[in-house]
C-alpha cells in the first residue's frame, strides 16, 4: 500500500470510528449529533495544527515517514477540509435546519461567522491543492496557502468560545495553546534559517 493510499485509508477509518464511537456511547439521538459534530470540527482543527507541523517533523527527524508527511502534506490538507464539510453540513442541517435566520439569531453569531469564513478559506486552499493549481499560480500559490495561518486564528476563536465538548476543556485548551506558541515559535526560526541558507 503506498502513502496516499494509506492516507485514504486512514482517513476514512478515522470517519467511521467517529460514527461507529458516536452511536455507541450516546443515549440519545441529539447527544449523537452533538459528538458528531464536535468530533468532526475538532479534528479538523488537529489537522491544521498537524499539517503546519509537518515541516518541524522533517526539521527535526528526517526519515522516510516524515517525509512521506512532507510529500503528502497537500493531500492531509484537503482531508482537513474534508472534515471541515462534515462538521459545516452537520451542524447547518441539524443545529440551523439550513435556516439563516437561526445563525443570524445567534447570540454566538460572531464566532460562528468566524468558523464560516475559515470553511471558505479551506475550501479554496483544498481546491489548490494541486499540481495544475502550482503551475498556473507559481509563486502565488505559496502567498495563498500562508491563509492557512488566517485559518489556523479563526478556528481557535471559533471553538474556544462555541466547542461543544472537547473545547469546553481548559485543560484542551491550555495544551492546544501551547501547541500553537511552539508551532509558531519553531515555523519563525525555520524560515529564518532558510533564508540564511539561501544567502550562504
Amino acid at each position: 500500500m503506498n502513502n496516499k493510499l494509506r492516507i485514504h485509508f486512514a482517513s476514512v477509518l478515522v470517519v467511521f470510528l467517529v460514527l461507529l464511537v458516536g452511536n455507541i456511547i450516546s443515549t440519545s439521538f441529539n447527544q449523537q449529533i452533538l459528538i458528531y459534530v464536535s468530533s468532526f470540527g475538532f479534528l479538523a482543527f488537529l489537522l491544521v495544527i498537524f499539517v503546519l507541523s509537518i515541516p518541524l517533523f522533517v526539521r527535526l527527524k528526517k526519515n522516510n515517514f516524515t517525509t512521506s508527511l512532507l510529500v503528502n502534506r497537500r493531500l492531509i490538507g484537503v482531508y482537513t477540509f474534508f472534515f471541515a464539510l462534515i462538521h459545516v453540513f452537520l451542524v447547518f442541517n441539524f443545529i440551523f435546519s439550513w435556516d439563516i435566520n437561526k445563525l443570524i439569531e445567534s447570540p454566538n453569531r460572531l464566532f460562528l461567522v468566524l468558523g464560516i469564513i475559515s470553511f471558505f478559506i479551506l475550501f479554496f486552499l483544498a481546491v489548490t491543492s494541486n499540481n495544475k493549481s502550482l503551475r498556473m499560480l507559481g509563486k502565488n500559490w505559496k502567498k495563498l496557502h500562508y491563509l492557512v495561518y488566517v485559518v489556523l486564528i479563526l478556528i481557535i476563536i471559533h471553538s474556544f468560545n462555541v466547542g461543544l465538548i472537547f473545547m469546553k476543556s481548559t485543560v484542551i485548551k491550555t495544551v492546544i495553546l501551547l501547541l500553537v506558541i511552539l508551532i509558531v515559535i519553531g515555523k519563525i526560526r525555520y524560515y529564518e534559517l532558510v533564508k540564511v541558507n539561501k544567502i550562504f
